[in-house]
Parts: structure tokens; C-alpha cells; sequence
């Protein structure tokens, strides 16, 4: 898919008119805790859409540090709901692979929507040991803190599921069946 066809795409069917109301008054990258993480703060990231440069956006470390505070929706005088908005635009740069290679983020976002597919909800450590699978020694890391968790009561071994997680499995399928449309 070449960028046009990327450019058509976000903006035919991922909220462009939202996109398009942003004045770039810069107050979600303001309000933004991990601004000084990313390398295109969120009203950069809008500025490069709206020239066209999706690609750029798709790539952006940016979507992997937006940590849905919802700071910048509270605060925008527009009222774009810019998490959202990152978040579709997560989802697109999974689905055409365009994620950054060295980061380590999109191996969450697979690894939590896994589990959440398949129970409903999350459950922490299945969730590190998907997680694991790709990066061993971080989860290695995460031992300590899994046992003082385990230690207080914190922490389940087996999941719980909804009583109806087939459901929380059709509502995913039925966005990705969207987006693709």
C-alpha cells in the first residue's frame, strides 16, 4: 500500500475532520506527561497528517508513549479527542507494520490485546509471559516486583474470565473488520 492509498485511508476513515479542527495551539503536547519522550509531541503529529506525511506519523515513536491520561482531551479548547485519535493511528501502524522496530511497546500492545481477546480482561502475568516471549530478559526484570505483588496479594495466579468473554472477542474483530472496510 503506497502512501496515497495510506493518506485516503486515515483520512476517509479514521477521523480526519477531527484532525483537521486542531488550530495547533499546542496544549495536548503541553499537557502531555511523556512529551519530552516522543519524538513528534502530539500537535506535531497532527501538523505532519494534515501535510500528508502519514507515513512519518506512523512510524512516530509518539503513538508508543501515549499512556491514554486523557490530559490533552480535558484540555483541548477544540474538544479532538487526540487519545483516541492516537490510538487508531496505533492500530493502523500495527496492521501495515510500520511500528518502530527498536521499540519495545507494540510487543505489549500485541501481548495485551491477546489476553484480553481471550479472557475479557487482562491478567498480568500471562500477559508478561506473551511478553516474554519476545523480550526475556525485561520480563526477568519484572520478577521482584511480581513477587512483592504475589507477596501482598496483588497478584492471581489463574485468570478470571467475563462471564461472557466472547463477546470482548466479537466488539475487537468488529473494529478490525472497520478499519479494514
Amino acid at each position: 500500500m503506497d502512501e496515497v492509498d495510506l493518506k485516503y485511508d486515515f483520512f476517509e476513515k479514521a477521523h480526519a475532520g477531527k484532525i483537521l479542527r486542531c488550530i495547533q495551539c499546542g496544549t495536548c503536547s503541553a499537557s502531555c506527561p511523556l512529551t519530552d519522550q516522543m519524538d513528534h509531541a502530539p500537535r506535531e503529529l497532527f501538523a505532519l497528517i494534515r501535510d500528508g506525511d502519514i507515513i512519518t506519523a506512523l512510524r512516530s515513536n509518539t503513538l508508543w508513549y501515549c499512556v491514554s491520561c486523557y490530559y490533552c482531551i480535558v484540555r483541548c479548547p477544540q474538544e479532538i479527542p487526540v487519545t483516541d485519535l492516537i490510538y487508531s493511528l496505533k492500530q493502523m501502524a500495527v496492521q501495515r507494520g510500520l511500528s518502530p522496530a527498536y521499540h519495545k511497546l507494540p510487543d505489549m500492545y500485541h501481548s495485551f490485546t491477546q489476553v484480553v481477546a481471550r479472557y475479557g480482561r487482562i491478567h498480568e502475568p500471562l500477559l508478561m509471559a506473551r511478553y516474554a516471549l519476545r523480550h526475556p530478559m525485561d520480563a526477568l526484570g519484572s520478577i521482584p516486583l511480581a513477587m512483592r505483588m504475589l507477596k501482598k496479594g496483588r497478584l492471581d495466579f489463574f485468570p478470571s474470565r467475563l462471564s461472557q468473554p466472547d463477546r470482548v472477542s466479537r466488539l475487537l474483530a468488529e473494529v478490525k473488520r472497520q478499519e479494514k472496510e
